[in-house]
């Protein structure tokens, strides 16, 4: 008895001894460890954002060093060095580096390389040649976009720099929850989807106490979902990030000052730091349309589950009411939109936000989802534009294609919204692990009130237009006959207003506004494409322009409340098809000053085709800024190609229309009978 009791002791002594011999250990780790995730794309080799991020870095000073610069006149000694901040960076995914022109770092684009920062301290007899960017690591050249090269780089540095907590920073391209992050140029636009994202972090065996989002469109539901078993905060933007990105020497200088700081502080500095950024550098646009936001990941569960509920309502209301259903999905859709359209992610918090929709819901799910986003969304900040940005969007899928919706599967944390995708796409079917939760639905394509139905009218200005007697919205594409070159060229997308059919018809039909009043820049008509709908009264517009041999797009806001209503931001790469995301860049114009611009106009017959060939105008001379207006179209025949919207915002075809414009009078040709109610079935798409 007495032996075991001793062996009782001397094993208990021993796991004393571990005991406090980790705690000690622990307490001599660093502060932070802060990796750096750079899939550099065409952002770095035709920009150099990642330069210019790097720059940021590399101005970076420890605590001590500041420090000792400010007490340099004091007889006192030097605080102990100490290395309470650890940054280490993952670089690859881009063809060309720039970095060997502004920095003392040479990166190749024939493997991954991996880095370690140091910045200065306080002792002055040291070879600085130990500070600045060491070389410490390089790997066979691989996707950044794959899960495992992720999955590689975290555990290399956990192993390598241990720390107490733990930042990633995953910078690059983003698409949304409609694509996915970090699109590879060096291996055909590759991109890691959410579920892939969760699969490296899984892996990666790191609990991080940070994890922020240097990428477009990443501040939604579907990523936090993704991630929020290993991070206790998520910084993110649900817009557009502009190319230079967040302010990183502000918010990392911070910590390095102040590393006992947690995750919640950091994101906040980060958000309220980025904001700054741009409001002093006097970037108009990115400023305006700027969001950041601070997501509390212990709490996105509970939201998780309460989005899957109310897609559950929604399934159910789909079988039974389709009126009530499209005042849901109006509600659903009335948040502010990020993206310009094509990514389709609006703002949740600001769907239940709106007093309206608490009469339409079961009065308990509503104060459960309200009470969920305020402890989801911790802090948040917007620019002018984006006042709608209250912190975590959503994608909304229903107008998506079936391969979108393929990768959209991936990405959606909800059965029952995959179940009503199912339902109303006759294209695409939910994967089976859907159905072993949720009962199917019945398909669209056999419920008959979901057919739109539309009338063909003429108001009494002589424009032709639509009477919707079911769907939502209508849109118009307006298309010239230049007489000129016999070529057909579209003059831009507009969504339509609605006005009274006549001074003693009550009807509402939807026309182009102001349709002979056309948008300008310098005087000179131009092609405007809408890509933000008017929220309040303001609006994105895109305008194809060529500067030498580039094909670009002017980026231009409207607010109808504004003196001068029309503003041009700068010119942007827009939009790429073959990897699904948004180019980061808007040059202002003053950067372009002595160049020429032609306005372009796509020709008809290749507008929705993979390759649009133009007309361009005769070239004009770029000041630092041009003016944009409306003036009288000429005289000539167009066309109007009108387009419906049903009840889950997806576009049907109607029709064509003809029709002359003599500077005073529209008239339709006399072999065109511009009326009749037709049916428009439900898209196969």
């Amino acid at each position: 008895m007495k032996k075991h009791f001793i062996l009782f002791i001397l094993i208990l002594a021993a796991v004393m001894i571990s005991v406090f011999a980790a705690a000690e250990t622990a307490d001599q780790l660093p502060d932070w460890t802060v990796m750096f995730y750079m899939c550099g794309s065409d952002l770095e080799s035709r920009h150099g954002y990642v330069t210019g991020n790097l720059e940021e870095i590399s101005s970076c000073l420890t605590y001590d060093y500041i420090y000792h610069v400010e007490h340099r006149n004091e007889s006192i000694e030097p605080l102990p060095v100490k290395t309470e901040v650890n940054v280490v960076i993952e670089t690859g995914g881009s063809k060309e580096w720039h970095t060997s022109e502004k920095l003392v770092m040479d990166i190749s684009s024939e493997c991954l390389q991996r880095w370690c920062f140091h910045p200065y301290d306080s002792d002055e007899t040291k070879d600085f040649s130990e500070y600045g960017f060491q070389l410490v690591g390089e790997e066979p050249l691989a996707s950044m976009s794959d899960p495992e090269t992720l999955t590689d780089f975290i555990r290399w540095t956990a192993e390598n720099y241990p720390a107490k907590k733990y930042a990633l920073v995953l910078w690059g391209h983003g698409g949304g929850s409609k694509t996915g992050i970090l699109i590879d140029e060096l291996f055909d636009g590759d991109v890691m989807y959410l579920d892939e994202l969760h699969g490296a972090l899984e892996a990666g065996g790191i609990h991080f106490e940070t994890i922020l989002f240097d990428a477009c469109l990443m501040a939604n539901l579907e990523t936090a979902c993704a991630i929020q078993d290993y991070a206790n905060w998520m910084v993110a933007s649900e817009e557009e990030v502009a190319g230079k990105g967040t302010a990183m020497w502000r918010w990392l200088q911070q910590l390095y000052c102040t590393p006992q700081w947690d995750g919640r502080r950091l994101g906040r500095w980060i958000c309220e730091s980025t904001l700054a950024k741009y409001a002093e550098e006097g970037d108009a646009h990115s400023q305006a349309v700027l969001t950041w936001s601070l997501i509390d990941l212990s709490h996105i569960g509970r939201l998780e589950k309460l989005f899957d509920r109310i897609f559950e309502l929604l399934g159910k209301i789909y079988m039974t009411d389709m009126y009530k259903l499209s005042d849901y999905i109006n509600r659903l859709t009335s948040g502010t939109e990020f993206g310009l359209g094509r990514n389709n992610m609006y703002d949740l918090a600001g769907i239940f936000f709106q007093p309206t929709i608490s009469g339409t819901m079961d009065r308990t799910l509503y104060a459960e989802i309200m009470e969920a986003i305020g402890d989801v969304i911790t802090y948040n900040v917007h620019g002018s534009a984006r006042s709608g940005a209250l912190g975590l969007s959503f994608c909304y899928a229903a107008n998506f294609s079936a391969a979108e919706l393929e990768i959209y599967a991936r990405n959606c944390p909800s059965d029952h919204y995959l179940a009503l995708l199912d339902a109303i796409t006759s294209k695409w079917q939910a994967p089976d692990r859907v159905y072993e939760n949720v009962d199917r639905l019945t398909e669209i394509r056999r419920m008959d009130e979901y057919i739109i139905t539309v009338e063909k009218r003429i108001n009494s200005r002589g424009i032709p237009g639509l009477i919707m007697h079911s769907g939502e919205s209508v849109y118009a594409d307006l298309y010239y006959l230049n007489e000129k070159t016999g070529h057909v060229v579209r003059m831009g997308s507009t969504s339509c207003s609605t006005n009274y059919l006549g001074d003693e018809d009550d009807q509402l039909i939807y026309t182009i506004d102001n349709l002979w009043q056309w948008p300008t820049i310098e005087d000179v008509h131009c092609e405007a494409v809408m890509v933000d709908m008017k929220y309040h009264g303001r609006a994105l517009y895109n305008i194809p322009v060529r500067i030498g041999t580039d094909t670009s797009l002017l980026r231009c806001g409207y607010n109808e409340y504004s003196d001068e209503p029309y503003r041009i931001y700068g010119l942007w790469e827009g939009y790429d098809a073959d990897n699904g995301v948004y180019n980061r860049n808007v040059i202002p114009l003053a950067q372009l000053t002595g160049q020429e611009l032609s306005l372009l106009f796509p020709l008809e017959e290749t507008v929705y085709s993979g390759n649009v060939l133009y007309e361009a105008s005769e070239a004009m001379p770029i000041f630092r800024s041009l003016e944009m207006g409306t003036k009288q179209l000429p005289a000539g025949t167009y066309y109007i190609d009108y387009w419906a919207e049903d009840i889950f915002y997806r576009w049907r075809f109607v029709d064509r229309v003809e029709i002359h414009w003599d500077g005073e009078t529209a008239t339709l040709p006399e072999d065109i009978n511009w009326s009749g109610t037709k049916r428009l079935l439900v898209p196969e798409g």
